[in-house]
């Protein structure tokens, strides 16, 4: 019922799109540069993304593959449109949780996710919420339940316990480690030899994916 629902809330072929945006936003609010400046270095280098222009030829509208594409490939000033990427570092990662219900963390991670892609960043973002709400508003509706965060978990737990059971002795008292078990519902999945990016799934914006929950 809870997928019925969802899926009223997609366009007719059940697919969430990312919209274009205008040249004017492009330049002011995500690349941060003047719409003349923009502009000219457009019309300098007709090899750059043209966008679609409207009817009247007043406005043109970019996909954000054709934004990454002009941050890439134009400079203002020497200066690289391209986010600053500390050199040998891991990715930047953020949690956002509360204890209570209906606080507005998926809401905030959403929005969070949405603005590090426009700045030109590639991100995962993991959805911890059973309710999978944050995994709908990037456009799933349906995925299996063996392909999300719980997936994960099965699967490190599989590992975790043949790892345990084939060590001979406890590492610091020497005492023999008793066999752990696992159901069958668990060990019958097949998910001991997946992948991390088994689990990731594209969404309706082209630079962010998603681990379901």
């Amino acid at each position: 019922m809870q997928s019925h629902i969802r899926k009223q809330t997609f366009s007719p072929e059940n697919e969430k799109t990312l919209r274009r945006f205008s040249s004017w936003e492009v330049s002011e609010l995500i690349l941060k540069v003047n719409q003349s400046t923009f502009r000219g270095r457009l019309a300098a280098d007709p090899s750059l993304p043209d966008g679609l222009v409207e009817e009247d030829g007043r406005q043109r509208w970019y996909t954000l593959e054709e934004i990454n594409e002009i941050r890439r490939r134009m400079k203002i000033n020497r200066r690289s449109l391209l986010p600053k990427r500390p050199a040998n570092k891991r990715a930047f990662r953020a949690a956002i949780a509360n204890f209570k219900g209906g606080a507005g963390k998926s809401t905030v991670a959403l929005h969070f996710a949405h603005a590090a892609a426009l700045d030109g960043y590639r991100v995962l973002v993991v959805d911890f919420d059973p309710q999978a709400t944050l995994s709908h508003s990037m456009g799933l509706s349906d995925v299996a339940e063996d392909f999300t965060v719980w997936g994960i978990m099965a699967r490190d737990l599989i590992r975790e316990t043949d790892r345990m059971n084939a060590a001979p002795v406890a590492a610091e008292t020497g005492a023999r480690v008793p066999t752990r078990q696992l159901p069958a519902s668990i060990r019958d999945m097949g998910l001991g030899g997946l992948r991390n990016t088994d689990f990731i799934r594209p969404t309706a914006w082209p630079s962010i994916d998603i681990v379901p929950s």
